[in-house]
């Protein structure tokens, strides 16, 4: 009797276990759907695909900070809510560890936001992979930074700032001749400590035009630089130190980031931003060499660099758009805001293709010129 019943229990058990997987089965490719849970750095599963094959997780590396922030409320939220995937932010940018991906194999990364002067040199170097033109739209963006293996993610504004303390929105240094000339306009001064825009500034302060910057005289920029270099206190390093060197009273002029700069501003400290012949760099999306989602990576930097997304980071940060027709789409009060309103005849943009080929030899010039007494 205890036997039959052993049997019958057991028949019972394996009846209703196999009514559970069959259940399980019936409704799998709905729970294996991509859920959209907004960006972050939480994973996802990797084995979960997109209809087309793909994978339903980008990786998206960016320098992380104030500008993430910005770029997830003006792309990656809504490049998920278009594609039903899961961007996975990564910061910072660190290149280093990208050329180590590239040749090991092993590439984690899909989309890597690079100042723009990498995207030529990592293309020329093995490590990106070319941009597919039929599905990125580059018309618009200015072509100083579009190349082959990158296009521009958004461009910063390095100006003249200078103490509200020590001069006015009437008196101020409104060229770099001027914030080079200490007689009209005396006190210290602080540089960018990289070579890169100072070398520009150094040169149209010599009466250099924009139009014959390049290539870059560079005993020309040194011999206009040792004329400063007793002025100038400090070797900015980092983009809150010009606004503290300004606010602290170790310099009376600075150049610095523009959205740093505004930063401060807004925080009340008093500083005053001068956009007359302001130097020009910029950002670029890439892609490295190898990434498992090369396609849907196209897709977002063709997303990206749309004018209402470029539209949409200049609303919320201080950074200008690297695509032209973004203009349209803000206020006249942003373009004031940004300094885009009334400079664009005298904006200085940075050529990122001769410093990609040259950067290194006149960083190692400058800096043992900034060590030098």
């Amino acid at each position: 009797m205890i036997k039959k019943m052993m049997c019958v229990l057991f028949v019972l058990v394996l009846t209703v276990a196999l009514a559970a997987c069959a259940g399980t089965g019936s409704k799998g490719t709905e729970d294996d759907k991509p859920t959209n849970t907004g960006s972050g750095n939480a994973s996802t599963n990797p084995s979960t695909n997109t209809p087309n094959g793909a994978s339903s997780e980008l990786v998206v590396v960016s320098f992380g900070g104030n500008m993430a922030e910005t770029q997830r409320k003006a792309i990656y939220k809504p490049f998920e809510e278009k594609y039903k995937v899961k961007i996975r932010e990564v910061s910072p940018t660190d290149l280093g560890k990208l050329k180590a991906m590239v040749e090991s194999g092993n590439v984690e990364w899909d989309v890597v936001d690079v100042g723009a002067d990498f995207a030529f040199r990592g293309g020329k170097q093995g490590l990106l992979e070319k941009l597919d033109y039929n599905v990125i739209q580059k018309d618009g963006i200015y072509p100083e930074f579009v190349s082959d293996y990158g296009i521009g993610a958004y461009l910063f504004y390095v100006p003249i700032a200078y103490s509200l303390s020590d001069y006015s929105e009437d008196n101020h240094p409104k060229t770099w001749s001027e914030f080079w000339d200490t007689q009209k306009f005396p006190g210290k001064r602080s540089l960018w400590s990289i070579p890169q825009i100072t070398m520009e500034q150094a040169l149209l302060a010599d009466g250099v035009k924009k139009e014959e910057l390049y290539p870059l005289d560079i005993d020309r920029a040194f011999k206009s630089l040792d004329k400063i270099k007793k002025n100038v206190s400090v070797f900015w390093k980092n983009g809150d130190q010009p606004a503290q060197a300004l606010v602290g009273g170790d310099a009376s002029l600075a150049t610095g980031y523009n959205g740093r700069l505004m930063n401060a501003r807004k925080d009340g400290v008093p500083i005053g931003i001068e956009y007359n012949q302001v130097t020009v760099g910029g950002d670029a999306w890439v892609i490295p060499k190898g990434s498992k989602n090369k396609d849907l990576a196209m897709k977002f930097i063709a997303f990206a660099t749309e004018p209402e997304q470029q539209a949409n980071l200049s609303k919320i940060n201080d950074i200008a758009p690297a695509n032209k027709k973004s203009y349209e789409l803000l206020s006249e009060e942003d373009k004031t805001r940004l300094g885009i309103k009334g400079t664009e005849q005298s904006q200085v943009i940075i050529n990122m293709e001769y410093w990609a080929e040259n950067y290194d030899q006149i960083n190692e010039r400058y800096q043992k010129w900034m060590m030098e007494k």
